[in-house]
């Protein structure tokens, strides 16, 4: 892209997610078959629960649909007492609407509802909505496939903040990014998906959505060498997502069948400035006729375009803190020195550029407390498209970065309902079944892929531990677990 200059805040710290979101993970990811979804405390004392039931039972005095339509109704009873009731919008339907899902962000202050729902036509949809305590925003659909069955969507949320070139000065601009995540059927069994929703001061990014297959993003050592062993099939349809250790990252987890592991990703959104530096090298790339150059055998054409490239990095990335941006640059020129020949030969000049922008996001900076910090990427990285803006003539691009975190052998479980509960880095994990009044879990007793998990403990929900509490103190051992 050219013209778009994208100016990250040093100066500004990225808004993290709202603690109270927490709770939505506990419960909501605990209950994946249940019919409500679970509470969540927004502000000012105000709790939030989703109701699945017909319109006629949820709203007897209503007259916004029929009365048996299955609908989702948002109950909000006010820290003042009172409680209201609201329809949630795109639930009016004719579809089936289930699994409900809450997050509260507290940094906009706004609800986030993502529920599934279902047709006569056995058409499949994960919906989207919004609402800022008094009213709803436009519901978004992020399917995937809408002709496969799909489990209950989970929802994590992060922010950061950026600044375009051509703004007015301290007009900065909120990146909000919804981090939706489900499994679905697929031909090759139970799948991940994710999809990421970006939103700037609150306005969709993208009309359009990128549905992302996590299973695809397994290490190749793993899919050369899998674990032995079946996964529990309800296992595999309980992904989760959590807040990871960065500001602007979160961490994914799943059990994949084809390698029979407890997969940990994290998924986190670079600065926009890396992801317009990435995406102008790429540009200038494209126009060095490299590829054409090394053909004619053309002297000094690699060195020459590889300086070329370097220097580009430096002045189109003078934003980016000098300390990170100049072993990016030496490193850039490095590769090409090293590979623009075989890459030519593999796939002509798109494979260069292409090469060489997706290697900028994987080692490039992660945005943390207003600084841009330099960070290697493993071989297990990868480059998502998450939401293309649309800036006068041109358009950003907002990527999200995938790592590997961890793999390991998935436990065997019980026959109860299960919940996967995640680390902030991704190393380490517990996973827990539900049957009746008892939770039972074990948790991984090492850091690496091959040590075992622990033997299974049991917590008793009764009078004296609340099914809450004992999600509560769960998740905050999991996320004690590196």
């Amino acid at each position: 892209m050219s013209g778009v200059f994208i100016r990250f805040l040093n100066e500004v710290q990225p808004v993290r997610a709202a603690v109270f979101a927490a709770l939505t993970l506990l419960l909501g990811s605990g209950a994946i078959y249940a019919t409500d979804s679970a509470p969540v405390l927004g502000t000012s004392g105000d709790v939030y629960q989703v109701a699945i039931g017909t319109y006629g039972d949820l709203f007897p005095d209503g007259n916004e649909t029929s009365a048996s339509a299955e609908v989702l109704r948002l109950e909000a009873r006010r820290g003042s007492g009172t409680v209201e009731n609201y329809l949630v919008p795109g639930s009016e339907s004719a579809d089936s609407d289930r699994t409900p899902s809450l997050f509260f962000d507290g940094a906009t202050e706004k609800l986030y509802v993502v529920w599934s729902s279902s047709n006569a036509s056995t058409l499949t949809r994960i919906n989207l909505a919004s609402f800022d305590g008094s009213e709803w925003s436009e519901t978004i659909e992020v399917s995937g496939n809408i002709y496969s069955e799909k489990s209950a969507p989970r929802l994590a949320v992060t922010h950061d903040r950026f600044e375009l070139a051509g703004a007015t000065a301290g007009e900065s601009s909120m990146r909000t990014v919804l981090h939706v995540v489900w499994s679905e059927d697929t031909t090759d069994g139970e799948k991940v998906m994710y999809a990421p929703v970006v939103l700037i001061d609150g306005e969709l990014a993208s009309t359009w959505r990128r549905v992302h297959r996590l299973n695809d993003y397994v290490s190749q050592a793993l899919a050369d060498d899998p674990f032995t062993g079946a996964v529990a099939a309800k296992l595999l349809s309980a992904p989760t997502v959590d807040a990871g250790s960065e500001p602007n990252a979160v961490v994914i987890g799943f059990a994949d069948s084809a390698t029979g592991a407890l997969v940990q990703l994290e998924l986190s959104t670079p600065a926009t400035e890396l992801s317009e530096l990435a995406d102008s090298l790429a540009d200038h790339l494209e126009s060095s006729n490299l590829c054409q150059r090394l053909e004619n055998n053309e002297s000094n054409a690699l060195t020459s375009v590889a300086e070329a490239a370097r220097v580009h990095i430096v002045l189109v990335g003078r934003r980016i803190r000098s300390r990170v941006l100049s072993p990016i640059a030496t490193d850039v020129k490095e590769i090409l020195v090293r590979r623009a020949a075989s890459l030519c030969a593999d796939g002509g000049l798109t494979s260069v550029s292409s090469a060489a922008r997706v290697h900028i996001v994987l080692v490039g900076a992660k945005a943390q407390e207003g600084d841009l910090l330099e960070g290697s990427a493993g071989g297990d990285g990868h480059v998502l498209l998450a939401a293309a803006q649309e800036v006068g003539d041109d358009y950003v691009q907002h990527l999200a970065r995938l790592q590997v975190k961890s793999e390991r052998i998935a436990p065997t479980i019980g026959s109860g309902e299960p919940t996967i509960l995640v680390s902030p880095k991704g190393t380490g994990a517990i996973v827990v079944w539900e049957d009746g009044n008892t939770l039972t879990y074990v948790e991984t007793a090492g850091a690496a892929a091959n040590e075992t998990w622990s033997s299974s403990h049991t917590l008793q929900v009764g009078s004296t531990l609340s099914r809450s509490e004992a999600y509560t103190i769960l998740r905050d051992r999991a996320r004690s677990l590196e």
